[in-house]
């Protein structure tokens, strides 16, 4: 999204274009849902704190229902003051989000820079039968722009509106959004992960592993120093830690519906809060196809993408989440999804380059799993022996490449190889390879990423 300067400025010529001036409300409802929203918050800081004063008193008792209660109202008031001088207008040309009380903005979304639009529904939201609409377009998190709270079905037709219009540009004047005989989206369902798999994977990750191995060396530290009640609190950390790891994974996935849709791949998820979101193949820069070491027992993998001017949060746990694409899949399935994200890439190349025998010394065992290589279609790279990470860009999202060579590689006449693409899970290196061969990766992959453009 463009700054809010900038927004301001465009907003001088609107009416030229035939947009109305002033635009229509979201569902009066919203104000409710941001204050039950509120309620909540109040009774889990309530509640964090009763805990750390050591339980809950009387005046624990009387104040719980108080926070709620006063939660609901303020927040309520401060949601229908919001929701009172919020409106949005979707015109021939652009989507504008016009919101503030003492000081006005508005946010504007031309459709030819819309990369996709998100439905998001809430826990408190979803009771209610709303959603909120999350408009992306190009810059980072600026450019995110929510509507809050309207219809879920009135949600999905604006999402289809607004994602025809963004590919076919703009409509003239009066015309109607869609066409009454429209043909229906085409729509195929490329997998679905059962709940099953996702609490057994979640059971079999590496983190959760580290969790209760942490948790085994409380005990026995306690047992070891006969201080028992000092483990206690690592022990409760611990738990707290494990059940955190398992419920978030659980809810979060919970009926994984990966679709192929006309412009890239819709994923739907989640058990309370549920989250719709499209990835556009043209926003596709590369993708990482991750191996845990429990997990390739079963062929199992997990897919993760890097999106060109992706609006992730500052989390590093939520952008990771954002980037991932199927949270766990076996070979045949995840071949197949990587081939709809960059048709004709594979995970493995004949033309690989491996570590050379003096930059070894880096890595004594891991080397034996490091690769790149290259062949018409993308640069492919491999590292990791506990968990196998396999990178893919193709070679027209290819931003620079870059030979490094640090201080004791120089001695040894070894060099590192990097393939540079948006900040995200993906990355193409080929570390410690001989001088010459590292310089003519580089120089292969200009060559072939100046063919692909």
């Amino acid at each position: 999204m463009a700054p809010d300067s900038e927004a301001r400025s465009s907003e001088v010529g609107s009416s030229e274009v035939g947009s109305p001036t002033i635009g229509r409300r979201t569902h009066p409802l919203t104000a409710v849902v941001l204050g039950v929203g509120w309620s909540a918050a109040a009774v889990v800081g309530l509640v964090g704190s009763l805990v750390r004063d050591g339980g809950l008193d009387s005046w624990g008792a009387i104040g719980l229902p108080a926070a709620a209660v006063g939660g609901v109202l303020v927040g309520s008031a401060i949601g229908w003051v919001s929701w009172w001088f919020t409106r949005f207008v979707i015109d021939d040309t652009e989507v504008r989000l016009d919101s503030g009380v003492l000081f006005r903005r508005s946010r504007r979304v031309p459709y030819e820079r819309l990369q996709s639009v998100d439905i998001v529904e809430p826990l408190v939201a979803r009771v209610f039968g709303l959603a909120e609409l999350r408009l992306d377009s190009a810059g980072g998190a600026e450019s995110r722009t929510v509507v809050r709270y309207l219809q879920l079905a009135e949600a999905k037709e604006l999402r289809r509106v607004l994602m025809r219009r963004a590919h076919q540009g703009p409509v003239a004047s009066g015309d109607k959004p869609v066409a009454a005989d429209a043909p229906p989206p085409v729509r195929e369902v490329v997998a679905e992960v059962p709940p099953s798999r996702v609490l057994i994977g979640t059971l079999l990750s590496l983190d959760l592993l580290f969790a209760v191995l942490v948790g085994l060396g409380a005990i026995v530290a306690a047992i070891w120093f006969a201080a028992p009640f000092a483990a206690l609190g690592g022990l409760v950390g611990v738990g707290f830690w494990i059940v955190r790891i398992i419920a978030t994974r659980v809810l979060d996935q919970w009926g994984y519906r990966l679709t192929r849709v006309e412009q890239g791949l819709r994923i739907e998820r989640g058990l309370l809060s549920r989250t719709s979101e499209t990835i556009p193949f043209d926003r596709v820069q590369g993708v990482a196809v991750v191996e845990p070491m429990i997990w390739r027992h079963f062929g199992w993998r997990h897919i993760q993408v890097d999106i060109a001017g992706a609006a992730g949060a500052g989390d590093a746990e939520a952008q990771d989440k954002e980037a991932t694409v199927m949270p766990i899949t076996d070979p045949v399935v995840g071949a197949r999804v990587v081939d709809l994200l960059v048709p004709g890439a594979v995970e493995v190349v004949d033309d690989r380059r491996t570590p050379a025998r003096s930059g070894r010394v880096f890595a004594p065992i891991g080397w034996r799993f490091r690769w790149i290589g290259a062949d018409d279609v993308a640069v492919v790279s491999r590292r990791g022996w506990i968990t196998r990470r396999t990178s893919i860009v193709p070679h027209r999202k290819s931003q620079s490449v870059a030979v490094e060579q640090g201080p004791l590689q120089r001695r040894l006449g070894v060099a590192t190889v990097s393939v540079h693409s948006p900040d995200g899970p993906v990355e193409v290196q080929g570390p410690h390879l001989a001088l010459a061969d590292a310089l003519a990766v580089a120089a292969d992959e200009v060559t072939r990423a100046g063919a692909a453009r």
